[in-house]
């Protein structure tokens, strides 16, 4: 098949050479040799997840140890945010709106495409990405986070068309169904959509110890420390949905630690993603945003790679 982008003249041909690569690359491309102008090529198109971008280049240096010529990503869509990393890192790619080819110096992008504005998730859209972050799954069908979340179908309705508007993931039709999709590791995804996301803590002070609730899950350090090798802290830290909790019982001094314990007040109930009364990694991370202590960055960094990292 022959077509352009561009105007640049792309020819596809067959290429036969996937048996002499590994199984684990071999099954989640499909391959083609390809002339662009007169570069002869090949082209991969991910038929799973992407893998990261370390993995990506040993993985584009078993293509060339087979066939030692240029090796370009062919991709749906692409994030501000892992197109840069490619970038960066000059691997080759194709979207249907942007060419990088830094073997032929070149690097084109529809300009009518204009980058979306970051603006903040919904809390909707916040938890419906959480969920399809938290499922483990490449495609995701509206249908299944609805019976979950507690939200009404118009409220997903809306959160569904934001987290499409931002154009981190891929909302599709599949018949009457939607499903969100993306070929990005979680990890990934998750650092892509950091503009979008925001604090679940909308306020924060210290109770006693005997107003405790059972709607309440550890949080904050008491959490980092229990998953991580930071150091307790000297107070316990929980979380609460603000809608559960008597506002009025927050105080703002810190008097006795061994009678009072740390509350946040979250925007959405931290039970929703819980797991052994902890809140979840993600939601703390988020918790976290504006804190410039270097322990807490670093136990932060080690969460997530621990609960996303291998997704």
């Amino acid at each position: 098949m022959k077509t352009d982008i561009f105007g640049i003249p792309i020819k596809y041909e067959a290429w036969n050479k996937q048996q002499s690569l590994p199984l684990y690359i071999a099954d989640n491309y499909t391959f083609h040799s390809t002339f662009i102008g007169e570069f002869q090529c090949v082209v991969i198109t991910p038929l799973h997840t992407l893998a990261t971008i370390p993995a990506l280049k040993k993985q584009i240096k078993k293509i060339q140890g087979i066939d030692p010529v240029p090796v370009i990503l062919n991709l749906s869509s692409l994030s501000g945010y892992r197109r840069k990393s490619l970038i960066q890192n000059r691997i080759p790619f194709i979207t249907p709106k942007q060419i990088f080819l830094p073997f032929m110096g070149t690097y084109l992008t529809d300009e009518k495409e204009a980058e979306p504005a970051a603006e903040k998730f919904m809390v909707s859209t916040q938890m419906l990405f959480l969920y399809f972050l938290y499922s483990k799954k490449s495609r995701l069908y509206i249908s299944e986070a609805t019976k979950e979340l507690p939200f009404t179908a118009m409220t997903m309705s809306r959160a569904v068309k934001q987290l499409e508007m931002a154009r981190i993931c891929t909302v599709k039709k599949d018949g009457v169904n939607k499903v969100i999709e993306s070929n990005e590791d979680k990890l990934e995804l998750l650092k892509n959509a950091k503009g979008y996301l925001s604090s679940p803590v909308r306020r924060s002070g210290y109770i006693k110890k005997e107003q405790f609730t059972p709607d309440l899950v550890i949080a904050g350090e008491s959490m980092l420390s229990e998953k991580t090798m930071l150091n307790p802290g000297k107070i316990a830290n929980y979380a609460v949905y603000e809608r559960l909790f008597d506002k009025t019982l927050l105080m703002d001094e810190l008097i006795d630690p061994n009678e009072q314990i740390y509350l946040e007040l979250w925007t959405y109930d931290p039970r929703q993603f819980s797991m052994d009364g902890m809140a979840d990694t993600i939601s703390v991370a988020l918790s976290f945003a504006d804190h410039k202590d270097e322990r807490i960055e670093e136990a932060v960094e080690e969460l997530l790679q621990i609960e996303l990292g291998d997704q």
